[in-house]
């Protein structure tokens, strides 16, 4: 037994030198950015994207290599490398969106989704022996991941934080509660909820969610000198 295998290896040898090349350079690049996504405490990390690249390349191999002209029936056939190639696509997608989670108005693991997605294709283009591809995929990908991050905190992020997520709860009389849609209008761009409701007392409620930059003293100031307004909470979201 052993010597049938020992003999199948010494007569493909060039053959299984050529997998073994593949599939090693496939995981080393994507284990590059697969410890990017480790070290920044992802739920996707280095065994997944391994795993990923890994998987995206034997089956880009056998697409290859696996399904050669055949005859059948007297008819004779060619294997189509790109039907196995678009189903990896597909199955790509469905573990990426694994990996997206919602946490209120955030979502999160967009990027993972990504270098999941991207370890696919480089683990194809290993398979098809395009290593030029795949080293200039890699280097890309690094870039974005932990070049583009830096210029995104040091640039960005003072930028963005100006921006809060603000509750607010607005009692009015409930003949008034027109004008306080104005208001609201007038001032708050960006409304990402919006609740009415009849509430005790004749009092009409105004509940609405809000990405501005006012803070808080500045959005009671608005409200607060408005005489059909009987009471207003606003507080800040974090999330």
């Amino acid at each position: 037994m052993f010597e049938n295998i020992t003999n199948i290896f010494t007569q493909n040898s060039d053959f299984y030198m050529l997998v073994i090349v593949r599939l090693t350079v496939a995981i080393f690049l994507t284990a590059l950015f697969g410890i990017e996504r480790e070290l920044t405490g992802k739920v996707a990390g280095l065994r997944t994207h391994i795993l990923v690249s890994a998987g995206a390349c034997v089956f880009t191999l056998l697409s290859l290599y696996g399904f050669r002209m055949h005859v059948t029936d007297g008819l004779v056939g060619v294997n189509d490398p790109a039907r196995i190639g678009a189903q990896i696509i597909t199955g790509i997608g469905f573990i990426g969106a694994g990996t997206i989670m919602r946490n209120g108005s955030n979502i999160l693991g967009i990027t993972t989704a990504s270098t999941l997605w991207m370890a696919a294709a480089i683990g194809m283009a290993c398979g098809c022996g395009l290593f030029s591809i795949s080293v200039f995929a890699t280097l890309l990908t690094l870039f974005v991941l932990i070049l583009i991050r830096q210029f995104e905190k040091r640039f960005l992020s003072d930028y963005l934080k100006k921006y809060r997520n603000i509750k607010i709860s607005i009692y009015t009389d409930i003949e008034e509660h027109a004008k306080v849609d104005d208001i609201i209008c007038e001032h708050f761009n960006n409304i990402s909820k919006i609740e009415k409701r009849i509430g005790t007392d004749n009092q009409f409620v105004t509940k609405l969610t809000v990405t501005t930059r006012k803070n808080l003293l500045t959005i009671n100031e608005i409200f607060k000198k408005l005489p059909y307004v009987q009471k207003i909470d606003i507080q800040e979201i974090y999330e």
